[in-house]
């Protein structure tokens, strides 16, 4: 986690807006654009170092840009009105309808921002650190393609856009007008921002074309593939992986058979004799640790096993030294 002023410095890297901090409030800023380029401003608020909200309200006197490198967070863009073309590494995406967008920004890519000579722009966005995300609720980061760890990683761009919906107009709206006291400003907001993003997941894991998609699927599949390596002596059962997806059992167990050929139990023991024989063939170690690094408890049980897979005992395959 950063703190707020090295959050201020990293979120305005390489962007031309100049940010202004207020007196009172510690926790939050604004960032003008260039007085010849835009009017407005984009309200930022950095709260307790999982949720960062930003509030933009713009009005260009000309076309222009700008841009800003990933801090390696889940984005939720609420755009409400106006347009705005995002470029995020190579690829691109508009924004001219009430929508709601999800993406991941990778740390360090750029993402720059396209406005027109005459349309404004008037949205919400909320940022957060993956690993908060499986502790604010039951869905995992790297249920998300392009995450690979709870910690975030520099991977294929993550987006998913649909039409705003009425919950999340109202949300949003609520949030954009309201008039608490300032001694409780603090409080509401990061309860609202928190709301936003409840709801803007509930979304995308309502969407069965989205969680159907092939590309997902695919990355799914190469996540499961490397938890069960990284955890041949105790892999994930086919619940907790369901769990961890966000899937009905019945539904991942026939994704990982349409995927891999076998079902996981078959794919965990083929796993664990090449595991196996590469440690036979490399290692000079006891038939029983061999056993036992593979997630076999008795040896005799592995080496029945081993055989079946291979055709040969384990011996056959040990290093001679």
């Amino acid at each position: 986690m950063i703190g707020t002023e090295e959050f201020l410095e990293r979120v305005s890297q390489g962007s031309g807006f100049r940010v202004l901090k207020p007196e009172r409030a510690a926790d939050s800023f604004s960032m003008l654009p260039p007085p010849d380029k835009a009017t407005g401003k984009f309200d930022v608020y950095f709260q307790d170092q999982n949720l960062g909200l930003t509030i933009r309200n713009l009005q260009p006197k000309c076309g222009f840009s700008d841009d800003q490198f990933g801090l390696g967070r889940v984005i939720f863009l609420l755009h409400l009105s106006g347009k705005r073309r995002i470029e995020l590494g190579t690829h691109s995406y508009q924004l001219e309808q009430p929508t709601l967008a999800i993406y991941y920004h990778p740390p360090g890519l750029r993402k720059r921002s396209v406005w027109s000579g005459d349309v404004g722009e008037v949205s919400l966005t909320i940022g957060m650190w993956p690993r908060w995300l499986g502790s604010l609720c039951d869905v995992s980061p790297t249920g998300l393609p392009g995450i690979s760890s709870l910690g975030g990683d520099r991977r294929d761009v993550f987006w998913y856009a649909r039409p705003l919906p009425y919950a999340l107009m109202a949300a949003t709206e609520n949030l954009l007008h309201h008039s608490v006291n300032w001694r409780v400003a603090r409080a509401f907001i990061t309860a609202k921002s928190t709301e936003i993003v409840c709801l803007s997941l509930d979304t995308l894991l309502a969407d069965e074309n989205f969680l159907s998609r092939r590309d997902v699927a695919k990355e799914r599949l190469e996540q499961i593939k490397a938890l069960i390596d990284a955890n041949l002596t105790n892999p994930p059962s086919l619940c907790e992986l369901a769990a961890k997806f966000g899937m009905p059992p019945q539904d991942l167990a026939a994704e990982i058979k349409d995927g891999l050929g076998v079902s996981l139990g078959q794919y965990i023991k083929s796993r664990r004799m090449e595991r196996a024989r590469v440690l036979l063939e490399s290692e000079n170690m006891p038939l029983k640790q061999v056993a036992y690094k593979v997630g076999y408890c008795h040896a005799s049980n592995f080496c029945t096993a081993f055989k079946r897979h291979f055709g040969k005992p384990p011996k056959s395959f040990m290093r001679i030294c």
